[in-house]
């Protein structure tokens, strides 16, 4: 099956739902929720399906670890905030 690059992403790669599954073994609901939860921003085709890029693929790793660890989402967010600076 071939993924239609979004504008601009010609070079990078992009991840469907199964791969990124497949990539990381996190659930696929567990990433919906990361996503609901403002924790990703996978760009989407025209037919709406979700490509995530490898920083997207790091994200769902962290945040993982971070909720296997007993960490809920709102944590993680500030979590990942502070690890990149934005946050004290």
């Amino acid at each position: 099956m071939a993924v239609k690059q979004p504008p601009g992403k010609d070079n990078e790669k992009n991840y469907t739902m199964a791969t990124a599954v497949r990539l990381t073994g996190v659930e696929a609901h567990r990433i919906r929720r990361y996503e609901e939860g403002g924790l990703l921003a996978p760009a989407r085709t025209e037919g709406n399906q979700r490509l995530f890029s490898e920083e997207d693929i790091q994200k769902i790793e962290a945040a993982a670890k971070l909720e296997d660890e007993g960490i809920n989402l709102e944590g993680i967010k500030a979590i990942v905030a502070m690890r990149r600076g934005e946050r004290d």
